[in-house]
């Protein structure tokens, strides 16, 4: 006895259920496929497409954040740029302000020393000119005193003598 008959022997089946079995399960494919399979398929169909365009979506997205990485980064990387020229810049203007305020405190400093000077020579010069009209008037004073006096022959020759001695000098 081989297995066939065994199992068919022991279970019972025989050859006509076997085909009435086989009919039913095609005619239960039929109508799955008539009106399941077209429903579930095209659920499928959805569930795939969804599947296709959340990945395109995620690489897409993916795409966008990496440029926006790079924007970012190429961004500070720009503002680092600007920020130390800017630190630069300042730092040469505060150099070049302070040259300027030295220099111009330097300038003011010699004009005050000129002026201090011109004033020094001139508080001189004024006060030569006074020593000298001073002088003068005393002199006037002391030959209108001498002049005043009676002065013998002699000495109105030696003082005549004296004054044309003064004027070849």
């Amino acid at each position: 006895m081989t297995i066939q008959t065994l199992f068919a022997a022991s279970h019972h089946i025989y050859l006509g259920n076997a085909i009435w079995y086989l009919i039913c399960f095609a005619i239960l494919l039929l109508l799955v496929k008539h009106y399941a399979w077209g429903p579930v398929s095209d659920m499928m169909e959805k569930r795939r497409q969804k599947v296709i365009n959340d990945l395109d979506s995620a690489a897409s997205d993916r795409k966008k954040a990496e440029t926006l990485a790079n924007e970012r980064e190429a961004a500070l990387k720009n503002s680092r740029q600007e920020a130390t020229q800017i630190l630069s810049d300042a730092k040469t203007n505060a150099q070049n302000t302070g040259k300027e305020i030295v220099a111009s405190a330097n300038e003011d400093a010699a004009a005050i020393r000129k002026k201090a000077n011109e004033e020094a020579a001139k508080a001189k010069s004024d006060a030569l000119n006074a020593a000298r009209d001073q002088v003068a008037d005393i002199s006037v004073a002391i030959a209108e005193k001498v002049i005043a006096k009676n002065l013998s022959a002699e000495d109105q020759k030696d003082l005549v003598d004296q004054f044309i001695k003064g004027l070849d000098d």
